[in-house]
């Protein structure tokens, strides 16, 4: 009858009603359980979502007013949400210029026959002990990154992963990842 919670990973003891039990007791386990089981039937179940919109739809039109209280209340939440949104605005301003251009957006996963032509070479290198994500070195080859990409990381510190580049004319030193641009 003992076995290990799917959250917490620690043993407990089913319960005799229950004897297909996966998680312990444990409040934050619970809740796990309940989220993990809303998010399979909200994919699943298209009763339940619709059900769900509805609730919600309901909700905000007996509470038109909520948001503005909340903003009324919270003058740190409205400033937190300035702030992001401009970044959020310089990124899809310089996606689309670089969708206007016709550049290829870079991605990781895809690599082309013409990808001979690429003039910028980028190395993924593991982080520090402390930091790692990822347990071996990969080497990716990109085409374009979009300026304003570290401006999402507004609450990261450092990169999980150092990147090194080499240009025709001039090297870029490893080191943390550059601050939000300009």
């Amino acid at each position: 009858m003992d076995c290990r919670c799917k959250c917490c990973g620690r043993r407990f003891a089913r319960r005799p009603q229950n004897p297909d039990q996966k998680y312990c007791h444990r409040k934050a386990c619970q809740n796990e359980r309940r989220r993990r089981w809303r998010r399979q039937k909200l994919t699943c179940d298209p009763n339940y979502r619709a059900n769900v919109t509805d609730s919600q739809k309901r909700w905000s039109q007996n509470h038109a007013d909520y948001w503005r209280d909340y903003r009324a209340r919270h003058p740190q939440y409205v400033e937190a949400n300035r702030s992001r949104q401009k970044a959020r605005d310089r990124l899809r301003a310089d996606l689309a210029a670089v969708t206007r251009t016709g550049a290829v957006l870079a991605k990781s996963d895809a690599c082309t026959p013409e990808s001979d032509s690429i003039t910028v070479y980028y190395e993924l290198l593991p982080a520090q002990p402390a930091d790692l994500a990822k347990r071996y070195a990969s080497r990716r080859i990109f085409q374009l990154i979009p300026v304003g990409y570290n401006d999402l990381r507004t609450d990261s510190q450092s990169c999980k992963d150092t990147t090194r580049g080499t240009l025709a004319e001039k090297s870029i030193i490893p080191g943390p990842c550059p601050g939000p641009s300009p």
